[in-house]
């Protein structure tokens, strides 16, 4: 009973030392009375006795568990390494220099290079401990304070740990002192044993190193923290670094001397250790030494296509080669013909451009800036296929290639959109980049027919179109091979089509793609194209591409036709010509090289079927004594056909194709509603809606003729215009009110044009007012000559009468024809006071608008011309006052009156 008494309060000591320990992490003496062995013991009484102890002592049994039990341990080296935190830089004990001042030495525009290693410091540590279990290295040399853990075993066995004394020895039962102050690990442990095996018969020693010694240290010079740090015994100079919270932002990385007893044993290159992961600089700290760092020494900025861009610290490393090895050498990318490097020569900015070869020669200096470019993007020795292919991109140009060894099948390699009659071959022709188009036809250059399958040069672009040009068009062709290609192929054509473009446009604005990123244009039309492209890197192509097919003629041509525009010259024709009529895609397109109105015509997809063969024209203008001078050829395009007469073009030539006489002699018309065969008709040009209808089989007997509803295709289009002019006329009209204040206006200006801009997006009807009972009735003056797109729509019966607008209750009631519009308003509750009793209106069932008069509302009541289907309309009355705004004007004008007749009376 005694011994477990005595056991519980040796726990409880423990207990009591281990709280003092967690409430005081630093308290090393508290930290060497705890021993694991003791908290082990506490962890195996039972809970209850646990919790009573912890209750009594007052700490967290917790501690013991979780977190804070290894907190403690951390505070006394059993396990744990140091914890970092940000430095906080309003807590510094000095001002440091900051990144910003270090690189005003520069003149750079990219301020995010940093310089080297600095991050390796960018925290401060909360606590610091060595590992405490880490192998002792066997040239560590005891000292005192240091315990030393020896075994005997043999014929009998015994586990002694014995601290080194001031006087540098420890004394083992039946040997006596020994001394090992002075002596490395090593040494120590040969001569225990040797002292053990000859003069203790039949026992042998093993010898290990407990707990270690603690040393007193400076940390000097651009530390973080300099000052005086009690540390391990084991602590070398890089871990006396992070135990004073690293080093200051001017601090150098590459020469940390160890200095001891007035003398400097050793410095300490960090860029060894950091670049080349070799810590054999680094040196174990003895009581006393001195860790000093001095200021940083020479800086040079390298950036770039370098594997390590930063700002690095100068020692030994002088050239241009050695330096640029600092940066882990070059990139893949990187154009090493032309090395920048840019210094202060006395009071003045330079630059020297160099090569790699010479590198060794070139002596660097502080403060200088080494730039490394990157090779130009542009592919040499290579043709760039692109357009409705199966496989775009860039491929090997070598002698006597051809179209067909690039496009080997039609199946195979081109899509189901192809264009098969109708390809490209844009040419570089001299050192200036101007262009000359070649024209082919697809399916012959594959198939090997030595007229279109054209030998190709390097630098070639192989441009092949889509037979469409609305992406609408080609959607639903288009949808199984997006389904069938992946994410990354689908990117990767986009991107080269994007580069496809933006190479002419780049050329034509004369920017470097970096200004192009920077937004650095001109006012021009092809710098906006530009900067559109640029601007548009979350979309596929921009939105001025969207509307037309990925591959159309609009999107592949577009910059070719302003690259020849802009390469234009006096002594060259303008190599652009258009077509236009009855073809399928007319418009602007490049003069290829020995091109006739066919090549012509088979660029723009060929003849429609409406194409009158035995005429075209050739609108060709020329400039004679410097005046225009325009002639007119004309063609036989079914001689041109069967290749017995051709016209070679010249550029500006502009070829129309005819359309056959009355080809047009038919139109379409839609019938729906109440009519017995409802549908789209095919009428002769000259038929009348009458004769239509009866050709539909007359109205059904449900057929409400009065209300019919006709519109117009072309009415649209005039309906649509009136809308954009009146438009057009009211901005202005609100501008100029806006700018002279004649008018108070709540409604900011930009509300309005927002109110503008809706009514712009009002779709029209297209609706004519017609009077279908008395065309059908035989009325030849009524009768309509039918147009293509004409739409007619006969409603069901109706017998209702609709009243709408500013009544009490807007509402729809059963015709009778005994009542009056005045009988229906009254029926929806009478008139509102802001209603107009002066414009009200009746809708007729056809459309047409019928005013009641200007009697107002007591003049309606003798009114008889309300019809089944009509809408009274009750609008509202924009000039409106209430009473109150009424007399208040009224009085004030009195007044003023008064004013005026007492200044009279007293004259």
């Amino acid at each position: 009973m005694q011994g477990i008494i005595k056991q519980l309060l040796i726990t409880a000591m423990a207990a009591s030392l281990l709280f003092a320990a967690a409430i005081n992490p630093l308290s090393t003496a508290n930290a060497q009375a705890i021993s694991q062995a003791q908290i082990e013991q506490f962890k195996k009484l039972p809970r209850s006795q646990q919790e009573m102890l912890a209750r009594q002592y007052g700490f967290d049994l917790s501690m013991l568990e979780g977190g804070a039990s290894n907190k403690a341990s951390d505070t006394a080296g059993q396990e744990y390494p140091e914890i970092m935190e940000a430095r906080d830089k309003n807590n510094q004990q000095r001002e440091q220099t900051t990144p910003d001042d270090l690189e005003k030495q520069f003149d750079v525009s990219d301020k995010s290079l940093q310089p080297f290693g600095y991050k390796l410091f960018a925290g401060k540590p909360t606590t610091f401990a060595p590992v405490s279990h880490a192998p002792v290295p066997s040239n560590y040399t005891v000292g005192s304070g240091d315990t030393v853990s020896i075994q005997l075993y043999g014929k009998e066995s015994q586990d002694y740990e014995f601290t080194v004394d001031r006087q540098g020895r420890i004394t083992i039962p039946e040997l006596g002192p020994i001394q090992v102050a002075g002596l490395s690990f090593s040494d120590v442990q040969a001569l225990i044993k040797n002292e053990v095996a000859n003069r203790m018969i039949g026992m042998q020693a093993a010898v290990s190193m407990g707990k270690l010694r603690s040393i007193q240290i400076y940390v000097m010079g651009e530390a973080y923290q300099p000052g005086t740090y009690t540390v391990s015994s084991l602590t070398t100079m890089m871990q006396a670094l992070i135990v004073s919270g690293g080093v200051s932002d001017i601090a150098s990385l590459r020469n940390i001397q160890l200095k001891r007893d007035g003398n400097t044993l050793t410095t300490l290159d960090l860029y060894d250790f950091l670049i080349k992961g070799d810590p054999s600089g680094d040196r174990l700290l003895q009581q006393g030494d001195i860790v000093f760092i001095p200021p940083r020494g020479d800086m040079v900025r390298v950036y770039g296509e370098v594997l390590r861009p930063a700002i690095y610290e100068l020692r030994n490393e002088r050239s241009l080669k050695e330096v640029i090895q600092l940066a882990g050498g070059t990139k893949a990318g990187a154009y090493t013909d032309s090395i920048r490097i840019k210094r202060i020569d006395g009071s003045k900015r330079i630059t020297q451009t160099v090569d790699l070869d010479a590198a060794n020669a070139i002596q660097l200096r502080n403060g200088d800036e080494v730039e490394i470019s990157a090779v130009s993007d542009e592919m040499n020795q290579s043709i760039m296929l692109v357009g409705a292919v199966a496989r775009p991109g860039y491929y090997e140009w070598r002698e006597g290639i051809r179209i067909n060894n690039i496009i080997k099948n039609v199946s195979s390699g081109l899509l189901g959109i192809a264009d098969l009659g109708y390809g490209i071959v844009v040419r570089e022709r001299n050192l200036r980049r101007d262009i000359d188009i070649y024209q082919f036809d697809v399916a012959a250059a594959v198939s090997g027919q030595t007229q279109d399958n054209i030998e190709l040069l390097p630098r070639d672009q192989v441009v092949i179109f889509s037979r469409y040009e609305n992406a609408s068009d080609e959607k639903l062709l288009l949808s199984d091979w997006i389904l069938n290609e992946s994410e990354k192929e689908r990117k990767e054509r986009q991107e080269l089509l994007r580069e496809y473009r933006k190479k002419y446009y780049r050329e034509l604005a004369g920017v470097e793609e970096k200004d192009e990123e920077e937004g650095t244009f001109g006012e021009s039309e092809v710098a906006s194209k530009l900067q559109g492209l640029f601007s548009s890197s979350d979309t596929d192509e921009g939105d001025e591409i969207e509307e037309y097919a990925l591959y159309s003629r609009n999107n592949l041509l577009e910059p070719i036709l302003a690259k020849l525009r802009n390469q234009f010259s006096y002594d060259r024709e303008l190599p652009i010509v258009s077509v236009t009529g009855e073809v399928r895609y007319p418009g602007i397109y490049p003069l290829a090289r020995n091109a006739s109105e066919m090549d012509l015509i088979s660029a723009a997809g060929g003849f429609k079927e409406s194409a009158y063969l035995d005429r075209a024209e050739v609108t060709r203008s020329s400039i004679v004594d410097g005046q225009t001078q325009t002639d007119y050829v004309t063609v036989n395009l079914r001689e041109s056909l069967a290749g017995r007469e051709q016209v070679q073009l010249k550029g500006r030539d502009s070829l129309h194709v005819f359309q056959i006489p009355e080809w047009q002699n038919t139109v379409e018309v839609t019938l729906k509603g109440e009519v017995r065969f409802p549908g789209t008709y095919t009428v002769r040009r000259g038929e009348t809606l009458s004769a239509l209808v009866e050709r539909a089989g007359g109205f059904t007997d449900y057929a409400f003729p009065q209300g019919a509803i006709f519109t117009r295709e072309e009415l649209k289009t005039l309906e649509k215009e009136r809308m954009r002019v009146l438009a057009q006329q009211l901005q202005q009209e609100i501008a100029t009110n806006a700018i002279t204040g004649s008018e108070n206006n709540t409604r900011s200006y930009n509300e309005t044009r927002q109110l503008l801009t809706d009514l712009m997006n009002v779709e029209p009807v297209g609706r004519l007012i017609i009077d279908l009972p008395q065309i059908i009735s035989g009325d030849v003056s009524d009768d309509i000559e039918l147009k293509d797109g004409d739409r007619l729509v006969i409603p069901n019966r109706r017998n209702t009468v609709n009243i709408i607008g500013e009544v009490q209750m807007a509402s729809s009631y059963v015709y009778d024809g005994s009542l009056n519009a005045h009988d229906y308003i009254r029926r929806a509750g009478g008139i509102r006071k802001k209603a107009d009793e002066e414009r009200i209106f009746i809708v007729k069932s056809n459309g047409s608008i019928e005013m009641l008069g200007n009697g107002g509302w007591f003049g309606l009541g003798n009114d008889k011309r309300l019809e089944p289907g009509d809408t009274i309309v009750v609008p509202l009355d924009t000039q409106y006052k209430d009473g109150l705004t009424v007399w208040s004007q009224a009085t004030q004008i009195v007044y003023q009156i008064g004013v005026a007749l007492a200044a009279l009376a007293a004259i």
